[in-house]
């Protein structure tokens, strides 16, 4: 038992460790000599139940205690940091949990009783299926585009690749190097898309063998279609990076498959939708093929 000091609040603290977890008990003290209000007994400790993976949810247990107690409220946190709207027993694993320890602040109170919090950690978040597959890529440049936006285009595409949502969900790790790799992620003048292959324009994105070419006027305007539909500069920049991948890791064109299902990454989104939604992600179907 330690007693810690925040602030002028005084708290008394208990860990216990269970598999995968730790559970911190933190009984908030009087806050003056008056309030003498007891405390709810603990019978069972709260604890997490889920799997721990992008694409699954976590469900906090508040446990049981004595009396019982006539409210209980949750805060999940990433880290240290209290996460934006999460305050329900059940949590959705979102992509920027990946990487991190997840925990649940539960707190109980009831009339006549001083309110009680305890926290319960998670083992750190995984992605939704273990590296598979490691995949090296370097980053070239064709015609005048700029400093400056090849230093954006870098680091954007490689969030791309590491996001939860992307292939990295099918088990493929993108590792970029500064020459070689398996393939080659090109930002290239429109001017310059023919020359890589007759069927590369000078209006769209492209691949061609080895080669991933990102046509810088789609990457800073997106496409008429996207605009036209009100979505956002950075999702487009993500649909096309997974989309020319897609066809490197050797997926060929997709179609909408219902009215108002979210396209497939894999189809031609910069053209149109054929009544699905726009999705810079590969669905599930494709992950899964």
């Amino acid at each position: 038992m330690r007693r810690l000091l925040l602030g002028p609040a005084v708290l008394l603290a208990t860990l216990v460790a269970l598999p995968a977890l730790q559970v911190v008990q933190v009984v908030q003290a009087p806050a003056a000599a008056a309030d003498d209000r007891p405390t709810l007994t603990q019978l069972t400790a709260p604890s997490v139940d889920g799997t721990r993976r992008y694409g699954h949810a976590l469900v906090a247990d508040p446990g049981r205690w004595s009396p019982t107690p006539g409210a209980t409220a949750y805060q999940w946190f990433r880290g240290s940091t209290a996460i934006t709207g999460a305050t329900g027993r059940r949590h959705v694993i979102r992509p920027g949990d990946v990487g991190h320890q997840l925990a649940v602040r539960v707190r109980v109170n009831r009339p006549g009783y001083a309110t009680t919090t305890v926290l319960t950690r998670t083992a750190v978040i995984r992605h939704r299926v273990d590296a598979r597959r490691t995949v090296r890529y370097e980053v070239r440049v064709k015609g005048q585009v700029g400093s400056t936006l090849v230093r954006q285009f870098r680091q954007q595409a490689q969030e791309t690749y590491l996001d939860a949502r992307g292939w990295r969900g099918r088990g493929v790790v993108f590792v970029p190097v500064r020459s070689g790799g398996a393939f080659t992620l090109w930002i290239s003048q429109a001017r310059y898309l023919p020359g890589f292959s007759s069927v590369c324009s000078t209006q769209w994105s492209c691949r061609v063998g080895r080669n991933v070419v990102i046509n810088v006027e789609r990457w800073k305007n997106a496409s008429p279609a996207w605009n036209r539909a009100g979505g956002s500069l950075r999702n487009y920049r993500h649909m096309v990076v997974n989309h020319e991948t897609g066809h490197w890791l050797g997926f060929g064109h997709a179609g909408c498959s219902r009215r108002g299902a979210s396209a497939p990454v894999m189809m031609q989104q910069s053209k149109g939708l054929d009544g699905c939604r726009f999705n810079p992600w590969p669905t599930l179907s494709e992950l899964r093929r």
